[in-house]
């Protein structure tokens, strides 16, 4: 079993920056500079538990130095930020390498094992959420799902008394907020379906209205040019 749950030595990024009280950011940086100079190997850039500055839990994306060519090189990196503290990260590689000689103890092994099952049902977790959002997704695309608040021109022509045309320039014209959705035809295709914003295009309705002429049976607007809105009086 103890051969099964050792891993190599490895340092991050965010490590080193805790070593040589510097920024993250900070410490990243230095690391693809010298990275693109070649004076080392950039190391990958994996996720690591971390929280955003509300607290809540984000993944932070750190760069992982292992094995000899990680360990030359997060030396290089730390001489470069600060001199000083390069004997601390020497020491700290020396403790991680002795650690991983000493044989773990029955409890160790049994908290890496339980650390192993919790990562494992994290990301089992979290393909499930991701089952569950597309599967939702292609309901929706299958129902022709209109979002809350928001409807599509044949619906804000009915309101508005207007052309399809017109409410589109309507929309144009005052830079009502627009989206695009998909959603099934009868024989069962996909169809982009444009979408807008309820209230704000009622608000810029009323407000162009209020400023339009009224031209016999219709109305013109300087935005809109001779349009029909039929029921206006009643709205």
């Amino acid at each position: 079993m103890n051969n099964l749950i050792t891993k190599k030595p490895s340092m991050d990024s965010l490590e080193i920056a805790d070593l040589v009280n510097s920024r993250h950011d900070s410490v990243k940086r230095t690391i693809e500079r010298l990275a693109e100079a070649g004076v080392i190997v950039q190391p990958p850039l994996v996720d690591e538990p971390g929280t955003d500055a509300m607290g809540r839990p984000r993944p932070v994306q750190v760069f992982r130095f292992a094995g000899e060519q990680g360990k030359r090189d997060s030396i290089i990196v730390v001489a470069q930020l600060c001199p000083e503290f390069t004997a601390r990260l020497v020491d700290r590689w020396r403790e991680l390498e002795e650690e991983r000689q000493r044989p773990k103890s029955q409890a160790e092994l049994i908290a890496e094992m339980a650390l192993l099952n919790v990562e494992q049902e994290r990301r089992l977790i979290h393909v499930e959420d991701k089952v569950v959002e597309v599967a939702q997704t292609v309901e929706n695309i299958k129902r022709g799902s209109v979002p809350a608040g928001w409807s599509g021109y044949s619906v804000l022509k009915t309101k508005a008394g207007m052309t399809s045309l017109k409410c589109k320039t309507l929309v144009k014209a005052y830079g009502i907020p627009t989206d695009i959705i998909t959603i099934m035809t009868p024989d069962g295709q996909p169809r982009p379906m444009a979408i807008v914003l309820d209230a704000a295009f009622m608000t810029a309705f009323r407000q162009m209205m209020s400023e339009a002429e009224p031209r016999g049976a219709r109305w013109y607007h300087p935005e809109m040019g001779i349009f029909q809105a039929i029921g206006w009086g009643a709205k």
